[in-house]
């Protein structure tokens, strides 16, 4: 760890005459996922309008690969991190290398659990959750059967949204039961297998599908679809706003989704970070609560644009 810290030092000090062309790392769990890809894309376009050198590390669904990526991104002279780590607790000690070699790191869209506080940067995933949960009381004010379809256990963003549907949905009652609970791992071809193995085991057809992000949903849609039921049938809902799943919400099969401004969170972290770097001006982050979007105002939606007519 030592020899991290006195090569990272080595390098920030030989790099602090330069104006421009700065040295970010930008770290994503898993580049197969589109919400990921998105955030890269974003965060690339970004980079070149604010005149730095970015290099993307995909972790591939490994913290061990994340982990071996970001302290060889600090040998190599990074001088700054965007971290999205794959799981809240295997990657913090990376982050704590980072922390330790005295260079700047925020961490978005996910959370770690590091020894010193790191500055985030994205949309609340408990309020998310809790606000999609709300949602569904809202339409069945009397109850209703429930599959839930959760994320990859360990990332914080499932670990809170699905807190938050939890949370809510206590707050209700008993009249509101999950009677399938599976996680799907944020893949669509998961979400499917589930509902299509569920579905016809359950003595009758549950009112509501749950899914703590689009993919999942959007798999689930294709369940729905290939056992004939109809758009608005089994209310699903989703989070993330992808432009597949605002085409759904436009259709009918998805009633909501959870909008966090992804573009959003990637510019304020980008610009934020940057300026730490070059006038170690502070890093204050970024939390809002996400946007719910319906059909009544899918025209909020950021990434409308991408969905098509």
């Amino acid at each position: 760890m030592k020899k991290l810290i006195v090569a990272a030092l080595i390098a920030v000090t030989s790099g602090a005459a330069l104006a421009e062309n700065e040295q970010i790392v930008f770290s994503t769990p898993n580049l197969a996922m589109p919400f990921e890809v998105h955030m890269q894309r974003t965060a690339v376009k970004a980079a070149k309008e604010m005149g730095v050198q970015l290099q993307v590390l995909d972790g591939q669904g490994s913290s061990p690969k994340q982990v071996a990526d970001l302290e060889n991104a600090i040998t190599r002279g990074a001088q700054g991190f965007i971290v999205s780590p794959n799981d809240v607790n295997a990657v913090s000690s990376a982050v704590d290398e980072i922390q330790e070699a005295k260079l700047p790191v925020v961490t978005l869209d996910r959370s770690v659990d590091s020894q010193k506080k790191v500055p985030h940067f994205g949309a609340n995933n408990y309020k998310g959750g809790q606000a999609i949960g709300d949602f569904v009381k809202s339409k069945f004010p009397n109850g209703a059967e429930i599959i839930l379809l959760t994320g990859q256990p360990g990332s914080s963003s499932n670990i809170e949204r699905t807190k938050g549907i939890r949370d809510s949905l206590k707050a209700g009652g008993d009249k509101y039961k999950i009677v399938a609970d599976q996680t799907g791992n944020w893949m669509r071809s998961e979400g499917m297998r589930i509902v299509e193995s569920v579905l016809p085991s359950l003595p009758k057809r549950p009112q509501v599908i749950l899914s703590a992000n689009d993919d999942m949903a959007l798999g689930a849609i294709e369940a729905l679809q290939s056992q004939g039921v109809k758009p608005g049938e089994i209310l699903v809902t989703g989070f993330d706003a992808v432009p597949e799943a605002l085409a759904r919400v436009r259709e009918g099969w998805l009633a909501v989704t959870a909008d966090q401004r992804p573009g959003f969170a990637v510019k304020t972290a980008m610009s934020q970070l940057v300026a730490n770097v070059r006038d170690k001006t502070a890093i204050t982050g970024a939390d809002y609560p996400p946007t719910l979007i319906t059909k009544e105002n899918l025209q909020q939606a950021e990434r409308i644009g991408e969905a098509g007519n």
